[in-house]
């Protein structure tokens, strides 16, 4: 009888993808959407003497009213979906790269800069006069990446716990073996 048979079925799985990581793929690709697909900002363009506008009202996405901020927004998105692919292809040989609190610390820094953009500070604060749905749902979208790199790495802490007891058991029951 080998050591692993010892084993609960659950702990001798490979690593794959988990909740956390399935939250916040999901919260990155739905800010990605909103990012570009939803109206953030509406924008009053008032005429002046030394201007040509016509006055007219619009909307903006996040990528043309958030100048510096969409590229942290890009970079929690990509390291989300990076995640998520590492995890899935480290299936063969069972070794699992904690990228929990990357994905943690960038989809936080990301709701925390869109707090301050969206309920704080507008940007643009002469041409733009309100928030659109879209604002209050990329926030949305970014603290869901935020919590799923916390749940990632309560995950990543739970599965290490298990490996740690594994290992102990193993050698317990080696030198059991070894005492025979």
């Amino acid at each position: 009888m080998s050591v692993t048979d010892h084993d609960p079925p659950e702990a001798r799985r490979t690593p794959g993808v988990h909740r956390g990581e399935l939250i916040s793929v999901c919260s990155a690709l739905l800010l990605l959407i909103i990012m570009f697909a939803l109206e953030w900002y509406g924008v009053d363009e008032m005429p002046g003497p030394d201007t040509a506008r016509s006055g007219l009202s619009h909307a903006e996405n996040a990528w043309h009213a958030l100048t510096v901020v969409r590229w942290v927004m890009l970079a929690a998105i990509a390291v989300s979906l990076g995640s998520v692919v590492v995890h899935a292809t480290q299936r063969s040989h069972g070794v699992k790269t904690d990228t929990g609190l990357l994905v943690w610390l960038l989809g936080s820094a990301t709701a925390a800069l869109l707090v301050y953009r969206v309920l704080i500070d507008l940007p643009s604060p002469n041409s733009v006069v309100d928030q659109k749905l879209g604002a209050y749902l990329g926030l949305l979208s970014a603290v869901g990446i935020a919590y799923g790199g916390f749940e990632s790495m309560r995950e990543e802490r739970l599965r290490g716990g298990r490996f740690v007891a594994r290992s102990r058991r193993r050698r317990s029951v080696a030198k059991g073996q070894a005492a025979r």
